[in-house]
């Protein structure tokens, strides 16, 4: 990593870095770090804070059997917000970014991505969500896409993954 290199957080990595445990939640804090110090610049999107609204709901409904209302969501998104301004990140607008076309740019990253082996024999490959962050990444200029979703590692476009598991 160079201070000139863009890498793009996709929401894994902020899942990690709050609500993880164990190897995980290192990894997503290393390079956080390594980015507050200024190995990288880190970049993410208000598309994140969309996905991990989502998680939240899901831990919510999984591990509580409840609904998460507005005012516990919004709570935890300030927590969000909070990590991304002390660490520094940039934050783009993805509504911006993906504009005209967004739907068949994806379409294109999805398909030119290949499946990936990643444990037990199980496989793994980009999906909706995934494509669009590949998309706001490459059109936000990052040169890598940091996560913590082996699917990742099959991405075939100009934006490199970079799958913390293997960091």
């Amino acid at each position: 990593m160079t201070s000139q290199n863009r890498i793009y957080l996709d929401t894994s990595v902020f899942i990690f870095a709050l609500d993880g445990i164990g190897l995980g939640h290192d990894k997503a804090n290393k390079l956080l770090e390594d980015i507050a110090g200024g190995l990288a610049r880190g970049v993410t999107s208000n598309f994140v804070k969309y996905e991990y609204r989502g998680h939240l709901k899901d831990s919510r409904a999984t591990f509580g059997g409840t609904n998460a209302s507005k005012a516990e969501l919004d709570n935890l998104i300030q927590k969000l917000d909070e990590l991304i301004d002390d660490y520094g990140i940039e934050e783009v607008s993805a509504d911006y970014l993906l504009g005209d076309s967004w739907i068949s740019d994806c379409e294109g990253i999805v398909d030119n991505s290949m499946p990936t082996s990643v444990r037990g024999g199980e496989w793994e490959t980009i999906r909706g969500a995934d494509g669009i962050h590949a998309l706001i990444a490459v059109r936000a200029n990052a040169q890598q896409l940091a996560t913590l979703d082996n699917a990742f590692k099959g991405l075939k476009c100009v934006v490199q993954p970079l799958v913390l598991w293997d960091v």
